[in-house]
């Protein structure tokens, strides 16, 4: 499955989830219409935040999210294609993703104890632009 780069540069908003069987995990959303990026720790509720993106980040963004072939895993994960885009975890932790696109489509896909083989693209991501570790306790 081949997904065009122009599916990445049309979306609005994009939200990653990552939480815990015990509850805890973070949230980061990224409302390009906006240029906000939105924090919430739940091991801290002192450490949420909204702030702006900075052109630097909002570009490195945009040039890596391609890279990570996360709206290609994303469907495959919806088809069932489990083996082919994702390794299986002892760590009963899941995930969640929200795309938004430009024109009001969304995709939303999911999982527990089954990671993207990709992830760590994304995650890297997550981290460089919220300068926050995205990596469950």
């Amino acid at each position: 499955m081949e997904i065009e780069r122009e599916m990445y540069d049309n979306i609005a908003l994009l939200e990653v989830e990552i939480s815990s069987f015990s509850g805890g995990g973070y949230k980061v959303k990224y409302d390009f219409e906006r240029n906000l990026i939105s924090w919430n720790d739940g091991y801290m509720w002192n450490n949420n935040f909204m702030k702006s993106m900075t052109g630097a980040k909002l570009t490195a963004i945009r040039e890596r999210l391609p890279d990570t072939h996360m709206i290609e895993w994303m469907l495959g994960y919806n088809a069932g294609n489990l083996e082919k885009y994702g390794r299986c975890t002892a760590n009963p932790s899941s995930w969640k993703i929200y795309v938004r696109f430009k024109d009001d489509t969304s995709i939303v896909s999911s999982h527990t104890k089954n990671f993207p083989k990709d992830w760590g693209k994304l995650k890297s991501i997550i981290e460089d632009t919220t300068e926050c570790c995205f990596r469950l306790h």
